[in-house]
């Protein structure tokens, strides 16, 4: 509210009153209308009034002059005064503008919890990237699509000196080219050969398709040290009487790859039979009893590493 208005408020407020008023009230409001001009309408004002009523109105209108001073920030501090009452004196509070930090304090509701913004993760993009063409598609999709040109197989792979080994193409080629890694060569779809000395061979194939396209692929046979087998005769005697001379009767071989025994009595009976390479009678018969003295017979049948074949029989005496 500007001071112009207050004083004609003053003017149509207080012009039919006179008073003679003390001059410590009249400084008391000239205090709280804060102006000059103002302070000059209240000297008029009083000089007409000759009531002391009228002091306790011009306070009120003090105060709230007052109020409105300091609701349009002003920031002056005013002394509200007293209401004049019977009995005791008013206090008068002294008005206070709050600070900055007042206000912040006012308006942070006490103990809220501070909820965290989530934190958001960027995740990198890749620095390099693959770029992958139609044309390249096709590529990889005929390499491994289309039927091999060569594809080399092997049966059997390895073995001892003397090993024939079957090989074969399993791919389209129609003109094909064998290494067989031992200085020989030769034309052919499948081709066996002829390996007699130990060694590591690689053997190569060059095969051509119909169309002229051309390609190779390799294998290793391994071929190892001819190992001659042997099965001498077995016949002979043996006492299987616990007394730890002689209590097996055994089947003499050298490198074989398989054996079977059978053993029999004078009636064709079977009291023993094994296909260990390892084969031994102990004198019991199929049910582990301890057989008779007398003579027995045997079949031995055997393959040598060497692929040799062996069939043989004896006589076998046993006594107690």
């Amino acid at each position: 509210m500007k001071k112009d208005n207050l004083e004609d408020l003053f003017k149509d407020s207080f012009e039919n009153f006179e008073a003679d008023v003390n001059p410590s009230v009249w400084k008391n409001v000239q205090t709280a209308l804060k102006g000059a001009s103002l302070g000059l309408l209240g000297k008029m004002l009083l000089n007409k009034m000759g009531s002391s009523a009228v002091i306790s109105i011009v306070s009120s209108a003090a105060a709230v002059i007052a109020t409105v001073f300091v609701m349009n920030g002003t920031g002056t501090k005013t002394n509200k005064p007293a209401t004049k009452e019977t009995g005791k004196p008013k206090v008068v509070a002294e008005t206070v503008k709050p600070t900055v930090d007042e206000i912040k304090t006012f308006l942070t509701p006490e103990n809220k919890e501070i909820v965290s913004e989530p934190v958001v993760k960027k995740i990198d993009e890749p620095q390099n990237t693959l770029t992958i063409t139609n044309d390249k598609i096709n590529s990889v999709i005929r390499e491994y699509s289309e039927q091999a040109v060569a594809d080399i197989s092997a049966s059997p792979i390895g073995g001892q000196a003397g090993l024939v080994v079957n090989f074969m193409n399993n791919g389209i080629g129609k003109t094909n080219k064998w290494d067989f890694g031992d200085g020989k060569k030769e034309t052919g779809t499948n081709p066996p050969h002829y390996y007699d000395e130990p060694g590591i061979y690689t053997v190569v194939l060059t095969s051509i398709s119909a169309d002229g396209k051309a390609s190779s692929d390799s294998i290793k046979i391994e071929v190892t040290a001819k190992e001659n087998s042997s099965v001498r005769s077995a016949s002979g005697d043996f006492s299987p009487n616990g007394d730890g001379l002689r209590d097996y009767f055994g089947f003499n071989a050298e490198n074989l790859i398989n054996q079977t025994v059978v053993v029999f009595d004078k009636n064709k009976m079977i009291v023993y039979q094994s296909g260990s390479l390892a084969a031994k009678w102990d004198g019991t018969n199929l049910k582990g009893k301890p057989v008779k003295e007398g003579e027995y017979y045997y079949i031995q049948k055997a393959e040598g590493k060497d692929s040799k074949k062996y069939e043989q029989s004896g006589k076998i005496i046993l006594k107690r």
